[in-house]
């Protein structure tokens, strides 16, 4: 599906919009690591591999990620692009920062961080757009930093209701081959796709160099 910038715009207003207005309603189903068996086991991974220096947590949610990454002794940077979610974050841990942006384009310099986690995060981006935030990410990684994004295999794009949320949210899912392509196209040296702990969920990585 082809969308122009204009289109991309109102997907992320009302993304932001809906979030602001239901993050409450969310947390209920997704604040704690035991609502979603293995996602441990997926950031102890991420986390193991990395080298030393803080990390983003690219689209935090309502912290539920910060806060494990934090207890495990990372310096972790929470964002996100609803203002609500993040003042739950806040609310529940005591990340280094707290920062509203937009994913497709990162208010911090390059080469800071040595790890981004995008935990279903840029699903909500449209599949065309994908590229340019996985540029984002691997322009804010440090040499030998990595990035883990979360994604739903598939090939359906558009507005559905999700499990977590009784609402319609934007969804773009993705061919993990495809997304593997994609990391290497912006200059991620190599990749890996593994299975999350959810069902029909992989985790797509990049190193770089």
């Amino acid at each position: 599906m082809h969308l122009n910038e204009e289109s991309t715009g109102r997907i992320t207003r009302a993304t932001r919009e809906l979030y602001n207005e239901h993050a409450d309603e969310y947390a209920v189903t997704t604040a704690t690591l035991d609502q979603f068996p293995g996602l441990d086991r997926d950031l102890d991974r991420f986390a193991g591999a990395l080298p030393a220096g803080p990390v983003l947590d690219l689209g935090c949610g309502v912290g539920r990620d910060t806060e494990y990454l934090g207890l495990r002794g990372l310096v972790v940077v929470a964002g996100d692009v609803s203002e609500r979610m993040l003042e739950l974050t806040r609310s529940r841990c005591a990340p280094a920062g707290v920062v509203q942006f937009d994913l497709l384009d990162l208010p911090f310099p390059g080469a800071v961080f040595a790890g981004v986690w995008a935990c279903a995060s840029v699903l909500h981006v449209p599949r065309g757009e994908h590229r340019r935030s996985f540029t984002e990410m691997h322009r804010v990684l440090r040499p030998g930093g990595r990035a883990a994004i979360s994604l739903q295999a598939g090939t359906f794009e558009g507005w559905k209701d999700g499990k977590r949320l009784a609402c319609a949210r934007w969804f773009s899912q993705r061919v993990p081959e495809s997304v593997e392509a994609e990391l290497r196209s912006v200059g991620f040296a190599s990749t890996t796709v593994h299975r999350s702990s959810r069902d029909t969920w992989f985790i797509a990585t990049g190193h770089k160099d």
